[in-house]
C-alpha cells in the first residue's frame, strides 16, 4: 500500500512529496522517525512521521523523492557468522549499497563458540529479510537516474 504525503526538507525548507510504500504487517506508528533524502537539494534529515501531511487524492505540482519503504534487516556476526544476532525494522529511503554504509548497529554475539562473545560489536547490516529497498542509483550531472539491471 503506498502513501502520498507533503513535507518540507529540513535543510533547504522546500515542500516536496513523500512517497510510503508500507504493508499492513510493517506499518510505521506516528512515533516513528525516517531519516529521508530531499530531492531537491539531496541532503538527508529525520522526518517524525507525525509530521507528514497525508495529500489524498489531489495531486499538486510536487517533486517526489525516492519512496520509504519498510523493511526488516538482519545483521550477522563478523566473528563467528551467526546468523541474525540483531534484527531490526526500518523505514527508509536507501538502496542496499546506502544502507549498508549508514546503518552500523551495536550488538553481543551471544553463540559460545564465538571469539568475541559478550562484547560489543558494531555491525553493518547482512540481508533484507521481508521488503525490498530503492534500487541503486547513478548521480550524474544535476539529476538522478534509477539504475537498473535488465538480463
Amino acid at each position: 500500500m503506498a502513501y502520498r504525503f507533503v513535507t518540507a526538507c529540513a535543510n533547504c525548507a522546500k515542500q516536496f512529496g513523500d512517497l510510503w510504500v508500507m504493508d499492513s504487517t510493517r506499518r510505521a506508528c506516528p512515533k516513528t522517525i525516517v531519516k529521508i533524502t530531499c530531492p531537491l537539494c539531496g541532503k538527508r534529515f529525520d522526518q517524525d512521521a507525525k509530521d507528514l501531511l497525508q495529500i489524498g487524492s489531489q495531486l499538486q505540482n510536487l517533486v517526489f523523492g525516492r519512496p520509504v519503504r519498510s523493511v526488516q534487516v538482519d545483521y550477522d556476526c563478523p566473528y563467528c557468522s551467526d546468523r541474525g544476532i540483531l534484527v531490526s525494522l526500518l523505514h527508509t529511503d536507501l538502496s542496499w549499497d546506502e544502507l549498508s554504509k549508514e546503518h552500523v548497529q551495536t550488538a553481543v554475539c551471544d553463540n559460545g563458540f564465538c571469539s568475541q562473545r559478550g562484547v560489543f560489536q558494531e555491525l553493518k547490516p547482512s540481508r533484507v529479510v521481508l521488503g525490498s529497498l530503492n534500487p541503486v542509483e547513478l548521480r550524474t550531472g544535476n539529476y538522478v537516474r534509477n539504475y537498473r539491471a535488465f538480463p
